[in-house]
């Protein structure tokens, strides 16, 4: 299994905050794409030094690594040409159920 991570920004980089119907957006895509996702928490951290970033981490669990992968992606470049930013950060790492 694979726990993939995407660290979605939730204000422009001018400060403005990003409008809701586009994080829902995430949220309907996330679903559909992944059947579940979690949202377990938003943190505000310094870029550069000065501007604070407020975001949102999405998590998705899945069974299919290759799959997953492709479809993640695909999801980063469309998310890039929503949220402009610098970049979206996501992360994916091996996980075992116990």
């Amino acid at each position: 299994m694979r726990k993939c991570e995407i660290h979605l920004p939730l204000n422009y980089r001018d400060g403005r905050p990003i409008e809701q119907e586009k994080i829902d957006r995430v949220r309907e895509e996330l679903l559909a794409e992944f059947d579940s996702f979690a949202e377990p928490y938003r943190r505000t951290s310094r870029y550069d030094g000065q501007q604070c970033v407020e975001i949102a981490k999405f998590e998705i669990i899945t069974t299919d690594d290759k799959l997953a992968k492709k479809r993640l992606k695909e999801l980063k470049e469309r998310l890039r040409e929503c949220f402009p930013q610098v970049d979206i950060l996501m992360t994916s790492q091996v996980v075992q159920a116990i």
